[in-house]
């Protein structure tokens, strides 16, 4: 009897450390482009009122600095495409990227055909009518697991007179350090969206991508 116990114990033993070795050996879960710094609008419904340690931004967003993004819209380039996203909304992205539906609300994608970069527009309802602290909260979230997140802006701005928030920042991803940047604006009802995902050393031609995209966006 005593021989059986004592076999009995040791399986128990043995079948736990095995579970715990598998666990280990499976490591993190593997990034995918859903978990870019992509805040969609839809999310502000489930954001309740946190708490935050006194080096935290703000609430009163009149209290910061803010600035001005591009306020014009131009004829988009011969080389762009023009899409349509929900609330009315279009964007210009470039011709031979093919566009999907993106994870969140209100969301579609472009990719560029080489996958290293891909864009995203779009914009869901919305009641806020200063939607600073929504992000503000949200990129507490985000940046908390990001290898070597590095924030570069996250601050109010407008576009073509309506009030927006510019969010720009770099981490090091799964397949290398990326260069993210995302302007919201509140229009009509809506949070409407313009967002840009490259590596690095592919920002500074993407930069004019997102530029144009932006500056050809309505409303």
């Amino acid at each position: 009897m005593l021989a059986l116990a004592a076999a009995g114990v040791n399986l128990v033993v043995c079948g736990a450390v095995a579970a715990v070795l598998i666990v280990l050996r499976a490591g993190p879960a593997q990034e995918t482009q859903a978990d870019d710094g992509f805040a969609t609008p839809g999310q502000q419904e489930t954001v309740t009122e946190t708490a935050y340690p006194e080096d935290a931004v703000p609430t009163d967003s009149s209290t910061w600095q803010t600035t001005s993004t591009t306020s014009t819209t131009s004829a988009p380039p011969a080389d762009c495409q023009q899409v349509a996203g929900p609330g009315g909304m279009t964007a210009c992205v470039p011709n031979g990227w093919p566009t999907k539906v993106a994870t969140g609300p209100g969301a579609r994608q472009a990719d560029d055909p080489t996958g290293a970069r891909w864009l995203r527009y779009g914009g869901s309802a919305t009641a806020v009518t200063d939607s600073y602290q929504v992000h503000a909260d949200y990129e507490r979230t985000f940046s908390s697991d990001k290898a070597n997140y590095v924030s570069l802006r996250l601050e109010p701005t407008s576009v073509r007179g309506m009030s927006a928030i510019d969010w720009e920042f770099e981490y090091d991803a799964t397949d290398g350090r990326r260069h993210v940047r995302s302007v919201y604006w509140l229009a009509q009802g809506y949070e409407y969206f313009v967002y840009a995902s490259a590596p690095v050393a592919l920002w500074p031609d993407t930069q004019e991508i997102f530029d144009v995209m932006l500056d050809n966006a309505t409303p």
